[in-house]
């Protein structure tokens, strides 16, 4: 029995060496930080609130913009999905449930499996949150389905699946924030991360499906122009501009040593 308990507690000590290297402080201050910021950023977007008229103006700029570069394809795009039911309803739950599991999964990953990289990875997240901050109070832009002439309909509102989407903002959402698409930059980061930390060839690539279905997702329920995507993917290579050029602390792990290593 008196094995048992050892062996316990030594796979116990090895999960939070696996996982928590630096302890448990250590993760409460990651958390805080990383997640401090990111919900300071949904509250303090809410600043744009009251800027309708710039918000729409500016949604207009980006569908001239689009028609001039000929590639003013929202409106097809959501006609052909939402001609299939199920694949429209796919879309609207991809948009709403896969964006912050996703997320939150990829920093766990680094976080526990490759300490060695994380606070390049973390100052990356945090400084592509700060430059949505930032452009979302300075810039605001009203994402197509509130545009009656843009051709672009909620389809969240449509199929009943979530009206919290045309509805009035709450103090936690800024329903002005379409450009640059942290949505799509989040997908792009996850896919990032994936390709540049994972072993498996085949998982490095397959991890680009996920920002393509994220585009697909973002446009056809109404809630981004193809544009609001192309911006999301310059504040990426922004932030990580800005990342690499931040001290980042490695971590380093204790090592344990084995019986064969004290005979060495």
């Amino acid at each position: 029995m008196r094995r048992v308990w050892a062996g316990l507690r030594q796979l116990s000590r090895d999960i939070i060496a696996a996982t928590a290297p630096c302890g448990g402080r250590d993760v409460l201050a990651q958390f805080t930080l990383m997640f401090g910021l990111y919900y300071l950023y949904r509250i303090t977007r809410a600043l744009a609130q009251g800027r309708e008229d710039v918000a729409f103006a500016n949604a207009g700029a980006v569908i001239n913009a689009e028609r001039a570069l000929g590639f003013y394809w929202e409106p097809w795009l959501q006609a052909r999905f939402s001609s299939i039911e199920p694949l429209m309803s796919s879309m609207i739950w991809f948009y709403r449930e896969a964006h912050l599991p996703m997320m939150m999964a990829c920093l766990a990953w680094v976080f526990m499996r490759r300490r060695d990289v994380w606070p390049l990875f973390r100052n990356w997240f945090l400084s592509l949150n700060l430059i949505g901050l930032i452009f979302y109070t300075l810039v605001p832009m009203a994402p197509p389905r509130m545009l009656a002439w843009s051709g672009v309909v909620d389809m969240a509102y449509l199929y009943r699946d979530d009206v919290a989407f045309a509805t009035a903002p709450s103090v936690f959402a800024n329903p002005y924030a379409a450009m640059p698409s942290l949505h799509f930059a989040y997908a792009l980061f996850v896919a990032l991360c994936v390709y540049a930390l994972a072993r498996p060839l085949w998982l490095r690539r397959a991890a680009f499906v996920y920002p393509v279905l994220n585009l697909l997702a973002i446009v056809v329920t109404g809630n981004h122009f193809i544009l609001d995507a192309v911006g999301g993917g310059i504040a990426l290579l922004v932030a990580w501009l800005v990342a690499v050029r931040m001290p980042a602390a490695e971590v380093h792990r204790e090592r344990t040593l084995t019986l064969r290593d004290y005979e060495h």
